[in-house]
């Protein structure tokens, strides 16, 4: 994972991986290859609705983040030679199941289609036991 993101930070110096808005989360990649991109995130109290589960608020930003991520995996390829930003243009998120403090989530993410300015994403978040969290797809577009 380091690899990649050592290359992303490289050829982007100005950026930050991951984001700094994410990282009020703790989220914590284990996997960042060419495509796609895991990481988990343990609940935290601080994060949740007035009914004590995950603030789909928080679901949707993790979601954002390893599908922003996944996204931003494909850059070095050559036609992104010239890319400037990368940002979420659309991405719907549906609600399965609830998440309560201590929960660790894991999130995974693929590109499913690139295109010269747009890359199509989709991901999902699940418990270690495999309960669906959350799904969801965007798209990211690229600013030249």
């Amino acid at each position: 994972m380091n690899d990649k993101k050592a290359k992303l930070q490289k050829r982007y110096p100005d950026a930050i991986f991951p984001a700094p808005f994410a990282q009020i989360f703790n989220i914590r990649f284990t996997e960042l290859e060419e495509g796609r991109a895991h990481a988990d995130v343990i609940v935290d109290k601080a994060w949740t609705n007035p009914f004590g589960i995950a603030h789909g608020g928080f679901l949707f930003s993790i979601l954002d983040e390893t599908l922003g991520s996944a996204a931003c995996s494909i850059l070095n390829q050559a036609i992104y030679k010239d890319v400037k930003t990368l940002s979420t243009t659309n991405h719907d998120i549906f609600f399965h199941s609830p998440a309560k403090p201590k929960d660790k989530l894991i999130i995974k993410a693929r590109v499913v289609s690139c295109r010269k300015n747009m890359v199509f994403v989709e991901g999902h978040i699940e418990k270690e036991d495999k309960t669906l969290i959350a799904e969801s797809k965007g798209i990211w577009f690229i600013k030249r």
